[in-house]
This record gives C-alpha cells, sequence and structure tokens, in this order.
C-alpha cells in the first residue's frame, strides 16, 4: 500500500513479479505499471488518476473501470478483447491509446457527444469496421490511427468530423476512400492493396501539410488523384504551407507536365514571362529499390531530400541563391560572390519519406507542387535550366554522399497566372 500523501506519480515498468494492483494514495494523479503481470485494475486504483498507462500488460484482459478524471489511458500491447460502453461517460478523456491489441475487434456504439477525445489509436487492434456514431459523436477527434487493422471501409459519417486532421490507414484492406472532412491535413494510406477508388477534392488538398501517401496501392485508379492536384493548383486558391506533396504507384508521368525527360536531370527553356510565375510542380518515377540494404545501415543519419540543381549561363556575375525548403519549414540564403553562371539549389528534404521509398517493391513516384522559390526563378525568365536532383546520406563522422536520383524520369510543370481557373473548366 503506498498511501503518501505528497506522492503524485508512480512508475514501475518490465516487473514481471507485480501480479497485482498497488493500493494507492487517493492524491496519485499518474500511475505507470508497464510491461507487468497485472490482470486486472481496481476501480479503487483509477478514480482519481489523470493519466494511467498499462501499456504490455499481456495478461491484462478487461478494460479497466476508469473514472471521470482520466485524460490519457495507454492500454497498448495489453490483451483487452472489448471496450464498454461507458466510456463514452468519461468526460475528460482526450486520449486513448489501444495499439496493439490483437483480441479486440470491435468497439462500442457511441450515442453521447465526447467532446474531449483528440487522439484515437487503434493500430495493429483486430478491428474490422468503425460504428457510424463513433464518427458522429467523436466531434473533437483530431487523430485517429488505424493502421495495420482489417477496416475494408470507412463510414460516410468520417466528412462531418469537422476537427479531424490526421488519418492514418497504413496495411488496410480499405478498397474506397469516401468523402473526407476540409480539416483534414494528414492522410496516409501506403500498402493499401485493395484501395481502388477515392473521393478527394481540392478541398482537402488546400490543407495537406503532410505528404498525400499512396505507394504500393496498385489497384489505385490514380488519374482523378493527379487531376485534382492539378484543378486546385489551376484554382489559385489557398495552398497550406505552399506547397502539395504526393506519392502514388506507377511510374507514368501526368499528361499535364508538359516537360518530361528520362532520367535524373533535365533540360527546359524558360518563358520570357517568368515574371507571371506561380508555382512549379515536379514529378519522379523512381527506381527501386532507392537505397542499397547496406546503405541503410552504413549511414547513422540519413536524410533523404531531393535537390534541384538550377544553372542559367549568363556571365554577367550575379550571385549565388540558395533556397531550402522542407516539410517543417522555409529557409533562404544568399551567398554573394562573383562567378561565370547563375546557381540555384533547390532542396527538397524527404526526410519523413526515406520509408516511403525504401519499403516499395514496385514503381512509384513522387509528386511535388511548390510556392516557395518563384521568386528567385523569376530572374532567369528567358534562359535555359537544368534541374538535377540528387540524394545526399551522412555518417557518424558527418562524411557527406551525394548521388544522382535513381530516377526512370522526371518532369516539371510551370504553373502561370494565365493559366485557365479551375471554375472555368467544364
Amino acid at each position: 500500500m503506498l498511501d503518501s500523501k505528497v506522492l503524485r506519480v508512480l512508475v514501475i515498468s518490465r516487473c514481471l513479479d507485480i501480479t497485482k494492483c498497488p493500493t494507492i494514495s487517493q492524491n496519485m494523479e499518474k500511475l505507470v505499471l508497464e510491461e507487468t503481470s497485472l490482470k486486472e485494475v481496481p476501480q479503487s486504483v483509477t478514480s482519481k488518476l489523470e493519466y494511467l498507462s498499462l501499456r504490455g500488460c499481456s495478461k491484462l484482459t478487461k478494460f479497466p473501470e476508469i473514472s471521470g478524471d482520466i485524460e490519457e489511458l495507454y492500454l497498448n500491447k495489453t490483451a483487452i478483447t472489448e471496450v464498454p460502453s461507458s466510456i463514452q461517460f468519461v468526460k475528460k478523456l482526450r486520449l486513448l491509446d489501444m495499439s496493439g491489441c490483437s483480441k479486440l475487434e470491435s468497439l462500442p456504439e457511441i450515442t453521447v457527444p465526447m467532446k474531449s477525445l483528440t487522439i484515437l489509436m487503434l493500430d495493429g487492434t483486430g478491428i474490422k469496421e468503425i460504428p457510424s456514431s463513433l464518427f458522429k459523436h467523436m466531434i473533437s477527434l483530431q487523430s485517429i490511427f488505424l493502421r495495420g487493422t482489417l477496416i475494408k471501409e470507412l463510414p460516410l459519417s468520417i466528412k462531418d468530423m469537422v476537427c479531424l486532421s490526421q488519418l492514418t490507414l497504413d496495411r488496410t484492406p480499405i478498397k474506397t476512400l469516401p468523402e473526407l472532412p476540409p480539416s483534414l491535413m494528414s492522410l496516409a494510406a501506403p500498402h493499401c492493396e485493395s484501395l481502388e477508388t477515392t473521393m478527394i477534392s481540392t478541398i482537402t488538398f488546400s490543407r495537406l501539410w503532410d505528404v498525400l501517401n499512396f505507394a504500393n496501392c496498385f489497384k489505385l485508379d490514380q488519374k482523378p488523384l493527379t487531376e485534382v492536384m492539378h484543378l486546385k493548383i489551376q484554382s489559385g486558391e489557398m495552398i497550406l504551407q505552399d506547397r502539395i506533396q504526393m506519392v502514388l504507384p506507377g511510374s507514368e508521368i501526368p499528361e499535364w507536365f508538359g516537360d518530361k525527360e528520362i532520367g535524373s536531370s533535365l533540360t527546359i527553356q524558360l518563358p520570357s514571362n517568368c515574371h507571371k510565375l506561380k508555382g512549379i510542380a515536379f514529378c519522379l518515377a523512381f527506381l527501386l529499390p532507392l537505397l542499397s540494404h547496406d546503405m541503410l545501415y552504413e549511414f547513422d543519419y540519413l536524410r533523404i531530400y531531393l535537390q534541384c540543381h538550377v544553372e542559367s549561363k549568363n556571365g554577367d556575375g550575379a550571385c549565388d541563391d540558395d533556397f531550402v525548403f522542407s516539410n517543417r519549414h522555409f529557409t533562404t540564403y544568399k551567398f554573394l560572390k562573383t562567378c561565370d553562371s547563375d546557381h540555384m539549389c533547390l532542396q527538397c528534404d524527404l526526410y519523413h519519406t526515406v520509408n516511403i521509398f525504401n519499403s516499395c517493391h514496385s514503381d512509384n513516384m513522387f509528386l511535388h507542387y511548390e510556392l516557395g522559390f518563384v521568386e528567385l526563378l523569376r530572374k532567369y525568365s528567358g534562359k535555359e535550366v537544368t534541374f538535377k536532383f540528387y540524394n545526399e546520406m551522412s555518417n557518424k563522422e558527418g562524411h557527406v554522399i551525394r548521388n544522382p536520383c535513381k530516377l526512370k524520369s522526371c518532369g516539371v510543370y510551370l504553373h502561370f497566372d494565365e493559366n485557365i481557373r479551375a471554375n472555368d473548366i467544364s
């Protein structure tokens, strides 16, 4: 018994000798009993807790009885088989993690609004379907993780989840994606080999801050997705973070990319009206594997990004401009020096897509639309420009290796003011 009036946090991990939950003080706020041999947790223990973690308690089969004070509940990698309907009355619960609970096959119907729950983690569970009432009443849900579940479809009510910003569906047998809420900012559905259709609109493209990932979705009809991306670009409407990124199966560069080339570089003649340039899109069709198995272990810090190297010989002694854009930030560097050619480096940080491409076992392509460095590109009006795409890796000693990307082909699309607006297209 731990009856200390001042003790607020108790952490016990990897102690298999613990088979019963200790009696604790009513003043306890946080209790962590991870990877123990607990079989159940009495309600008397959980009555005042705000944080409870039972992660890895593989003998725990019953969902603990919890009070309305709990805010975070971690039951991941336990043997629970069901979730009680009373969960909907836990008013302060904001995070519920049941990932890795392979024996959990269903969720209860929800009949009252759950105003606090923002994160629901169900990765690796045996869940086969999501009750429509769950999406209807989890009105504050921001993130739902469904990786590796058996879900074949999502309720149509998902479109009404006005707070949902993150949805992950990796390796599920889902066949179609319904209309999604305009609040969505991150959608990942790689390795969904049964996925055929999506209802993604230009509104969804407006807010995406992460890579829209459909790698290895071999049955997916990708044409509607590339067309919606094109329409969004043409619309001139707001694009969050000033970029769109998408990974799709296949290697056929969309028709709207007017300039295409085999290999990892492409040379184009910029038009004379680059002052009207609004944005630029790249499409890269990769040869896989992107990296060898040995490289993955040789480099301690492996940051894969695409570098677009732009050259335009003019002999006017202009300065060098480097523009770096990544998934998280935009930075511009200027190096003032005399040189014989203008030189601009565009770097696209693909740190978050390392696993995307190295887990691919067929052709996939990466599409990227960018507004961030257009101002720098405008000064090259009428000049010949070469885009080159690279990988860079560094080891523990900081030694950097740069190699051309292994590409089947690449394409460039220039978006100008005079392009037809999306709402003018019949």
